[in-house]
C-alpha cells in the first residue's frame, strides 16, 4: 500500500472547501489536488506547493519516527 498522498489527483470542487495544509478557502468550481483511496478523498490540497508541503513534512515525520525507534 503506497502512503497517503502519493496519489493526488487534480478534481473540480463539487462544494466549497479548505485546503488541509494552509486553510486556504477552495470554492465551488476551482481545481484541488485531491489524494483518493478506497472512493473517498483522504487529503486535499489547493496547489501544488501545498502538495510539495505535504509531502516533505509526511517524510520528515517518517524519518523521525524511525530515528527515534532506531
Amino acid at each position: 500500500m503506497s502512503a497517503i498522498g502519493s496519489d493526488f489527483q487534480r478534481v473540480k470542487q463539487t462544494h466549497s472547501t479548505i485546503c488541509s495544509e494552509c486553510g486556504a478557502g477552495i470554492p465551488v468550481g476551482e481545481i484541488a489536488l485531491e489524494s483518493i483511496r478506497d472512493g473517498k478523498c483522504r487529503k486535499r490540497v489547493c496547489s501544488n506547493q501545498c502538495r510539495i508541503d505535504f509531502d516533505d513534512r509526511y517524510w520528515q515525520e517518517r524519518a523521525a519516527l524511525r530515528k527515534r525507534n532506531a
